[in-house]
């Protein structure tokens, strides 16, 4: 049995990329440059971080119009679901030697009428100092710059950690070599990961970023918002992210099958 939702999704994709076609008179030896592009796409493993590159960030801002809250935006590749709970107020674990600038990332968490939601999960991660991963690149722990903490009573989260660095996605296969035939970059800004979840609720994913930051304006993966920025603020050095987060119930209107 066919089903209508996937049948309309992908005929628009189709037909879209069919009008591009006719619209830039693509040959046929352009036509096979793109069937071996995805092929070697595929081979290298890269077609989700193509994908996040290109479409995330609309996927994000066509949830954000449907549930409502604090704007979402993309998760990126570099989430992991185990990361170890952290004490309300406590610290990020961090490399011992980690001399970037000392960070608060703090808030609330409330549903869109402004009650205080207890007991929600916090879900932070970000780049250690050399733009890496824990868990993810060159061995180093995967409890390592992330962390989940529980609000208290009133909603409130407060972690430490250190400040994070701009980073270059993977530029090295098919999606840096395309990015860069567009005449555009592989860099990302400095951000901080957010997940936050509660019963009852939709979990929101998204990203803090730092004003001024190097390619705030120009993110290879289009995910940064103008409200997802943040001030410079500092107290006794160090540097505050702070972020009230609003949840939408975890109910949108259904769609016809």
């Amino acid at each position: 049995m066919s089903n209508n939702r996937i049948d309309a999704v992908v005929s628009d994709i189709v037909n879209g990329i069919r009008q591009a076609l006719i619209k830039h008179e693509v040959t046929f030896d352009e036509y096979r440059a793109g069937v071996m592009y995805a092929v070697k796409t595929g081979e290298a493993g890269e077609i989700p971080l193509l994908l996040d590159v290109f479409l995330n960030s609309t996927i994000s801002d066509i949830e954000n119009a449907a549930y409502g809250g604090t704007e979402g935006t993309i998760e990126g590749p570099y989430y992991l679901p185990d990361a170890p709970l952290i004490s309300n107020g406590g610290e990020i674990l961090t490399y011992d030697d980690d001399r970037n600038v000392p960070m608060i990332v703090r808030g609330t968490v409330k549903d869109l009428q402004g009650r205080p939601i207890a007991g929600a999960t916090v879900d932070i991660w970000h780049s250690t100092p050399d733009g890496y991963y824990g868990g993810i690149h060159n061995d180093i722990p995967a409890n390592y710059y992330r962390g989940k903490v529980l609000t208290d009573s009133e909603g409130r989260y407060f972690v430490r950690s250190t400040v994070p660095v701009p980073y270059k996605i993977p530029d090295q296969g098919p999606t840096g070599a395309l990015l860069e035939m567009m005449g555009g970059h592989s860099w990302r800004p400095a951000h901080v990961h957010f997940k936050v979840r509660a019963d009852g609720y939709h979990t929101l994913t998204t990203q803090s970023y730092f004003e001024q930051g190097d390619y705030v304006d120009d993110d290879c993966c289009n995910g940064v918002r103008q409200v997802q920025i943040k001030p410079d603020v500092r107290e006794n050095g160090e540097k505050v992210i702070e972020n009230d987060f609003q949840l939408a119930p975890d109910v949108i209107a259904s769609r016809a099958a």
